[in-house]
């Protein structure tokens, strides 16, 4: 616990009583680490556009979900690759290449 004294002054310029501040703890707000989650180094990063479609982009999030139309899901990781389908949107769809090698869409907004 961390505390602190103050002197504070009336409205009349006179000295009042010190008083004793304490700082509470705040817990941090617990994290997904989930399905569906993205977890990223220090940003900013490129967000596809539709000019994009067609280019193979670089993924520069730690960990990027790819979400497939049957459902299932696979992590591309940094460093790998996606080629772009259709980009302009929060999601885009196109090719992961890496570890998956499957067609599907991610959240967009974490390229290089």
């Amino acid at each position: 616990m961390l505390a602190a004294t103050a002197l504070l002054v009336g409205c009349g310029g006179e000295e009042q009583a010190p008083e004793a501040l304490e700082e509470v703890p705040v817990a941090t707000a617990p994290q997904k680490d989930g399905e569906g989650s993205v977890t990223a180094m220090a940003g900013p990063y490129y967000y596809a556009q539709t000019w994009d479609n067609g280019k193979r982009l670089t993924v520069c999030a730690n960990d990027l979900t790819v979400h497939r139309s049957n459902g299932s899901t696979c992590t591309l990781t940094y460093g790998q690759t996606f080629t772009v389908y259709s980009g302009g949107s929060e999601w885009v769809s196109g090719h992961a290449w890496g570890n998956c090698g499957v067609d599907g869409q991610v959240q967009n907004g974490w390229f290089c």
